[in-house]
């Protein structure tokens, strides 16, 4: 995030440039690889009482590295929680798939 205007609810964010989680998902690949670093990230968050929203459209990969491009958050709850909401779209499950249907 490169600055915020709260008032006009704006944010001027850095652009990332690679593929999204989502992207590799939909087009077959494993994102295995990048599970420890979004777990990591969903660690830090509910220690400081926070969900994001781990939606994989929100995370592009950069020279290996996983970024959030998103800045929504929200208080911590399971409900919300990468490992009980998050990582259904992480693959190509059931939840994914009616996501590509619908959307």
């Amino acid at each position: 995030m490169i600055d915020i205007d709260i008032e006009n609810e704006r944010i001027v964010k850095e652009y990332i440039d690679g593929d999204t989680i989502f992207d590799l998902v939909k087009n077959g690949e494993s994102v295995e690889i990048f599970l420890p670093q979004v777990r990591e990230m969903a660690q830090l968050a509910k220690a400081a009482g926070l969900n994001i929203d781990y939606f994989p459209t929100n995370f592009v990969i950069q020279d290996g590295l996983l970024w959030y491009i998103d800045y929504e958050c929200n208080s911590y709850t399971e409900e919300w929680s990468f490992e009980n909401w998050g990582v259904k779209y992480w693959s190509r499950t059931p939840a994914f798939e009616e996501y590509l249907r619908n959307h």
